[in-house]
């Protein structure tokens, strides 16, 4: 069983998601990430994250819209 906790990050900006990537998962956390909203959605239907920090402004599915969902 894996102990590692799982974090999704859902970013429209590329640099910030490698940026938090690399550092999260050198803390030793799972992570995932999704370019846009509904990206997130998948991700996050298969990956089940215990934690999602996700952008509130992004093109075509905002932060809200996405988290609603």
């Amino acid at each position: 069983m894996n102990s590692k906790k799982k974090i999704l990050l859902v970013d429209d900006e590329i640099d910030i998601l490698d940026f938090l990537s690399y550092n999260l998962t050198n803390s030793g956390y799972d992570v995932r990430t999704a370019i846009n909203g509904e990206g997130g959605v998948e991700v996050a239907r298969e990956f089940y994250p215990d934690l999602i920090l996700l952008d509130m402004m992004m093109p075509e599915m905002d932060g809200v819209e996405t988290c609603e969902k």
